[in-house]
């Protein structure tokens, strides 16, 4: 090992300070390697934080449009009734409670043209007027309609809804009202979107701090050039002091660096704790979160099997069934598709252009609707699917007719919904604790190289400053 002999009567080992100056050149290289992998895992944090929230925002969306979904679907059964009672009046003489129970009715109240209740499931309310001035006005003018916002139940989260269209056959209204059970996965979607929203935050805040580190890097990695550039030039035969004194001069500029390296290096591990932490806490509200594809399809099959079921009495009264007839009974109800078929399951009634004569098959979309023909009192529920016609999203839903032996089947277009809230959240929790820990251990493993890049410097200092 070669020997410098610094200053007057001072000897140092020189070899192992120009040592220490090479060492730094390889750490820089892996340091600045680090500093690209903590960039990469904030920007993947930061896309996945912020599809994150879009997907809280989504979800969100979807759960508090139940309060619409049975808000339109107390409309169209209203109005299905008003063409029952257009066709056979006489039925505000019938049970109105069994009538009720036999559709699936929760409540409903027929008035005539004063509000006076005539026909109703809840025999107390027979007789006496409707008081909201929305649903009055309704009585007034034809053609009418409103849906008035919900109303909080004292008890959970039950939520009541009221739909009413005024009377075709004769001046009044006709008012459906049910209960709905709010969606409990709200709360914890709130909960998961508020944290994605803050992991961003915190992706954003480490790019930031990452971008102080690259800079306060590349002035280090100009100071270890111009140090190694000394070291290697250093000349015995010169003013050894003079040449001592730069290189320790140099050195505590560099120690300066390792100093406002150190402080975003911590604030970094920091910022990777939290990071990780908040996937744990993502990882609790996923598992609260409730599976909303599941929850809108219950919501949908309990008000389309009565929209099937009013549909059959109204086929059943219709004296027209004609294609014209069945497509006004659509326009005027709101639901979309009606497919009346005959016992073999050949559609004799709909209003879809050219539709009449289709046959169902026992495979495919339509073959589980083939089972109605063995049991009228089966009922069938499809979720939403592309369908065979024209890959348009529709959901489907059927019942026996009542007029004859047959299939009484109704569709209204649909979405498609992903996999539940549930799931995809805890996948996203998985991953956002995974980056917070591996940015952890790089940022850690940084902070430990700058600490004895400047031990390894103090040191080197303490010596020369004996030249």
């Amino acid at each position: 090992m070669e020997t410098n002999y610094i200053g007057i009567g001072n000897m140092i080992n020189f070899s192992l300070i120009r040592e220490v100056i090479q060492n730094y050149q390889e750490l820089i290289d892996d340091l600045s390697e680090k500093i690209g992998s903590v960039d990469y895992i904030s920007n993947k944090t930061n896309l996945l934080a912020l599809n994150a929230t879009i997907e809280a925002i989504h979800a969100s969306d979807l759960l508090a449009s139940f309060e619409q979904i049975v808000g339109n679907n107390l409309l169209i059964q209203a109005k299905l009734l008003a063409k029952i009672l257009e066709y056979d009046p006489d039925i505000i003489y019938t049970d109105g409670a069994k009538f009720a129970k036999e559709i699936g009715i929760e409540e409903f109240y027929v008035t005539d043209g004063n509000g006076n209740i005539e026909f109703t499931n809840h025999a107390s309310k027979k007789g006496t007027r409707i008081s909201t001035p929305a649903l009055l006005r309704v009585v007034d003018s034809p053609d009418a309609e409103v849906v008035l916002p919900a109303t909080a139940s004292a008890v959970g989260d039950i939520q009541y809804k009221v739909a009413a269209a005024s009377r075709i056959d004769k001046p009044g209204l006709i008012q459906f009202s049910s209960h709905f059970i709010k969606p409990s996965g709200q709360e914890a979607i709130d909960g998961f979107g508020v944290i994605a929203q803050e992991t961003k935050r915190l992706a954003d805040l480490s790019k930031d701090i990452s971008e102080e580190v690259n800079l306060q890097t590349k002035g280090m990695i100009d100071k270890i050039t111009e140090l190694n550039t000394l070291s290697e030039n250093f000349d015995e035969t010169e003013d050894v002091k003079a040449q001592a004194r730069k290189l320790r001069e140099g050195l505590k500029e560099l120690r300066e660096y390792f100093k406002n390296l150190l402080s975003p290096l911590s604030d970094l591990v920091s910022i990777a704790k939290q990071t990780s932490l908040l996937g744990v806490s993502a990882s609790i509200e996923a598992a609260h979160s409730t599976n909303e594809k599941q929850d809108f399809d219950n919501l949908l099959n309990t008000h389309m099997v009565i929209e099937a079921k009013l549909m059959s009495m109204v086929v059943e009264r219709m004296p027209d069934k004609s294609f014209d007839q069945i497509v006004k009974l659509t326009e005027y109800t709101g639901v979309a598709e009606v497919w009346v078929t005959d016992s073999r399951g050949v559609v004799e009634h709909t209003n879809r252009e050219g539709g009449q004569g289709f046959a169902f098959q026992n495979d495919g979309q339509t073959g589980a609707f083939m089972a109605i023909l063995s049991n009228p009192n089966t009922i069938v529920t499809q979720p939403p699917a592309h369908r065979d016609i024209d890959g348009a999203v529709y959901k489907y839903v059927g019942v026996a007719r009542r007029d004859k032996h047959g299939i009484c089947q109704i569709g209204n277009p649909s979405r498609l919904y992903g996999d539940s809230t549930a799931k995809g959240f805890s996948e996203v929790s998985k991953q956002i604790k995974a980056l917070g820990e591996q940015s952890k251990a790089l940022t850690t493993e940084m902070e430990e190289m700058i600490r004895e890049m400047d031990m390894k410097a103090k040191i080197a200092i303490d010596t020369l400053a004996r030249a």
